[in-house]
C-alpha cells in the first residue's frame, strides 16, 4: 500500500484534491466521504467494480452532478464547478467512457468545435482538413479523411478523434475514462506515447481502467473505490503482487477470470454449422471472407483498426449490406430480423447507440426479446411474469442495482452491459456475436460474463467473440480468426495461439513467420495469407 506521498510531485501541494465528496440519487448513496488527490506530472488511476462510483466522481468534477456535501481544490484554490464549461476553463478535460460526440459533424470540424479556427469569420475548409489530418496523426496516429462525418468513423476511431480533440486544448488536467475499450494495441500504445507526453510537460492525467496490467504500464498510484466510498490506494511499483491487491480491494475476493485448467478446444459437432460465412464483401472494409463457426465453440475474432473487424460483427448479424453469403442453423440472414429469428444475439460495440434501450429499465429491456415468455392471450404484457424474468437474469449476472425498474440510462458502462447480455440469455438464443463484449466491465463481472459464455458453448450454442482485448480471445476462444486487410491472414487454435503471436499476425510483421512455421495453410484452416 502506498500513500500520495510516493507518488511524483507529492512534495507539492496536489493540483487536484478532492475531499468529503457525498452524493445520493434518492434513497440510493452513490459516494461516502471520497478523499481524492493528483500531483502535477502524475498518471494517477482510478478503479473500481462498475457502480463504485468512479464515474459519478468525475461527472461532479466536471460538473454533470454536483455533490451533496465536500470540497474541490484545483490549483490551491477552493472552486465551485457547477457545469461542463466552469471544468473546461480550469483546463480540466475529461473523455467520459461513453463517447459525447456529434456525428453529422465532419472529423475536422469535431475536432475543432468550439475555436475560432478562421479569419474574420471566414474558414478555409481545405486548410481545417489539412491541419485535422495533421493533428489527428501527430497525437494520436490516426489517419482517417478529416471530410468524413463523424457517425461514419468506426468505435474506436471516434475514440481517438475525442482524445486528440481534449489534447489539442492544452489541458491542465486531463481524465480518461476507459479510454482503451475499443482499441487495438496498436492505438493503445500511441495512446500511452500521447500520455507520457503530457506528463513530462507536467500535465496530470486521471485514468481510470478496468485493464489493469494497462494500469502497470502508464499509472504510478492508484485509488480503489468499492461500494462508493475509499478501499485503499496501491503502490504498483512497490510489490509483485500489486495488480491482486488492486483486485481484492476492488472486489474484496480473489477472482480467477478464466478456466486456466481448459488448455484443449472444444469439441464442436462436426456435422453442424451454427453460422456460415462464405464470400463475405463489405467495400472498403472486407474482401472474399469465408469460414464457420459449429455448435459448441467459441470462434475468435481480431485485428487492428482498419483491418475489417469493425465491420465484421455487423455485417454478420444483417445490420449492414454486403456482398456474399451468411447463414445461420440453415437459415440465410439478410436483416436483422431475420438473424434474430434464425435465434442469434448480438450484443454491439456501441451499448447505448445500438444495445440498449437507455430511457427504458431494465425490466423492460431484458424482455424485449423474450415477449413470448411473458405475453399473454391477446399480447397483453403480464407485468408479474416480466418482473420474475428480469429478476433472474439480474441475480444471474448480478447486475446493479438490482431492481428491475432502475432506468438503464442511468446505470454505469458494465451494468448495461450486462443489461444487454441478459437480454439475450432470457431469450434462450443458441447464438451469440459478441462485438468488445466486456468493454468497460470490471474484472469481477468479466469473470461473470465469461462463465455465462462458457455455460452457453458448453451446452451447445455457439459464439463469434470479436474483440480487441487479446488476453480475453486467448482465454475464451477455441479457435482465432485473425484479420490485417480486410482478410483473414490466420487460424490459430486454442493451445497455440499467443497475445505476441496474434499482434503479430494482426499488424502484418508475423504473416510469414506464421506460413513458414505452418509450411502451408492446411487442408482444415482453408486460409490464404496475404
Amino acid at each position: 500500500m502506498s500513500s500520495a506521498s510516493d507518488t511524483p510531485g507529492a512534495a507539492s501541494a496536489p493540483l487536484l484534491s478532492m475531499r468529503g465528496i457525498n452524493k445520493a440519487f434518492g434513497a440510493a448513496q452513490v459516494l461516502t466521504d471520497v478523499h481524492f488527490e493528483v500531483h502535477a506530472g502524475e498518471v494517477r488511476g482510478l478503479v473500481g467494480e462498475n457502480g463504485a462510483g468512479k464515474s459519478t466522481l468525475i461527472k461532479i468534477l466536471t460538473g454533470l452532478y454536483q455533490a451533496d456535501s465536500g470540497t474541490i481544490e484545483f490549483g490551491g484554490a477552493k472552486v465551485s464547478i457547477t457545469s461542463p464549461a466552469d471544468a473546461e476553463r480550469l483546463g480540466i478535460h475529461v473523455i467520459h467512457q461513453d463517447r459525447h460526440l456529434a456525428g453529422r459533424l465532419t472529423v475536422a470540424e469535431q475536432l475543432y468545435l468550439g475555436r475560432s479556427e478562421g479569419r474574420y469569420g471566414w474558414v478555409s475548409r481545405r486548410q481545417l482538413n489539412r491541419r485535422a489530418a495533421a493533428d489527428l496523426e501527430r497525437t494520436v496516429g490516426l489517419r482517417v479523411a478529416p471530410d468524413l462525418l463523424v457517425d461514419e468513423l468506426t468505435v474506436a476511431e471516434q475514440q481517438l478523434v475525442q482524445i486528440a480533440r481534449a489534447v489539442l486544448a492544452g489541458p491542465k488536467l486531463l481524465v480518461l475514462d476507459e479510454p482503451t475499450a475499443p482499441l487495438a494495441s496498436a492505438e493503445v500504445a500511441q495512446l500511452f506515447a500521447t500520455i507520457r507526453t503530457l506528463q513530462a510537460a507536467g500535465v496530470p492525467v486521471v485514468y481510470i481502467s478496468h485493464y489493469l496490467q494497462e494500469l502497470r504500464q502508464i499509472s504510478g498510484t492508484v485509488t480503489v473505490l468499492r461500494n462508493g466510498a475509499n478501499a485503499g490506494e496501491v503502490d504498483l511499483a512497490g510489490r509483485d503482487d500489486a495488480l491482486e491487491q488492486v483486485v481484492e480491494l476492488m472486489v474484496g475476493r480473489e477472482v480467477e477470470e478464466f478456466d486456466r485448467t481448459r488448455t484443449a478446444a472444444r469439441t464442436p459437432d462436426p456435422a453442424g454449422e451454427a453460422l456460415s460465412v462464405m464470400s463475405l464483401t463489405v467495400p472498403g472494409a472486407l474482401r472474399d471472407v469465408s469460414f464457420t463457426v459449429r455448435p459448441g465453440e467459441v470462434v475468435g475474432v481480431t485485428g487492428l483498426v482498419g483491418s475489417g473487424v469493425d465491420e465484421l460483427a455487423d455485417a454478420v448479424t444483417g445490420n449492414r449490406r454486403h456482398g456474399g453469403r451468411v447463414s445461420l442453423g440453415g437459415r440465410p440472414v439478410r436483416s436483422p430480423r431475420a438473424f434474430v429469428k434464425a435465434s442469434g444475439a448480438y450484443v454491439p460495440a456501441d451499448r447505448r447507440r445500438d444495445g440498449a434501450l437507455v430511457r427504458n429499465t431494465i425490466q423492460e429491456n431484458i424482455s424485449l426479446v423474450a415477449l413470448d415468455k411473458v405475453t399473454a392471450w391477446g399480447g397483453l404484457i403480464r407485468r408479474r411474469a416480466e418482473k420474475a424474468l428480469a429478476q433472474a437474469q439480474i441475480s444471474r449476472l448480478d447486475i446493479r442495482p438490482a431492481r428491475p425498474q432502475a432506468v438503464v440510462g442511468q446505470l454505469s458502462g458494465g451494468n448495461q452491459q450486462k443489461t444487454v447480455l441478459a437480454r439475450w440469455l432470457a431469450a434462450e438464443s443458441k447464438f451469440l456475436v459478441l462485438d468488445q463484449p466486456t468493454s468497460g466491465v470490471d474484472v469481477g463481472s468479466r469473470a461473470q460474463i465469461y462463465a455465462r459464455i462458457n455455460d452457453l458453448v458448453d451446452a451447445g450454442a455457439a459464439a463469434l467473440l470479436v474483440t480487441v482485448d487479446l488476453e480475453e480471445l486467448v482465454g475464451l476462444a477455441d479457435r482465432i480468426l485473425v484479420f490485417f486487410r480486410g482478410e483473414i491472414v490466420a487460424e490459430l487454435r486454442r493451445g497455440e495461439a499467443t497475445t505476441d503471436r496474434i499482434l503479430a499476425l494482426a499488424s502484418g510483421a508475423g504473416q510469414a513467420g506464421y506460413a513458414d512455421a505452418s509450411g502451408s495453410a492446411g487442408a482444415d484452416t482453408e486460409l490464404e495469407f496475404a
